[in-house]
């Protein structure tokens, strides 16, 4: 009789290795494309682009403000740091939290819509589509690809 989960469990370490790799290889180009639209905008102290919170401020600096509906909220970067302090905080309260966390999925699906349309306006559904799909490799490789084009202001 064979016993395969020493198999079974390297192909498990195998996926998680690639998998992590992938997840590296997204996030240095994330922070590389944020870095250079930071720079080009003239924000000040671009490297946050690599920490992992900070990127969400350059992310909240670059788009400037937040519309929902009608109304427009000023200082995006704000609004994103709070967003994600809540979702961290109240996450594990299971009604709340869950809530929450939608919330805030929405938020950084919108603010990256926007980013998008900014950057690339008549790609920015697809852009946006293949984020969702694609979430653990395309924001990193799009925000690269992106990252030299001349921001249009989204109304």
């Amino acid at each position: 009789m064979y016993n395969d989960g020493g198999a079974i469990l390297a192909l498990f370490g195998g996926f998680i290795f690639i998998f992590l790799l992938i997840g590296i290889a997204n996030y240095v180009l994330m922070a590389i494309g944020l870095m250079k639209m930071a720079q080009n905008q003239g924000i000040e102290n671009p490297w946050l682009a690599w920490v992992p919170v900070g990127n969400l401020y350059i992310i909240g600096k670059l788009i400037r403000t937040i519309e929902f509906g009608a109304n427009k909220y000023e200082k995006a970067e704000l609004i994103l740091l709070i967003g994600f302090a809540a979702t961290v905080v109240l996450g594990a309260i299971p009604l709340i939290g869950t809530l929450i966390s939608l919330a805030y999925m929405v938020l950084s699906l919108m603010c990256m819509f926007k980013l998008y349309k900014m950057y690339a306006a008549e790609s920015a559904t697809l852009f946006l589509i293949l984020s969702i799909v694609f979430a653990i490799i395309a924001p990193g490789i799009i925000l690269f690809k992106i990252k030299d084009n001349t921001p249009v202001e989204v109304v």
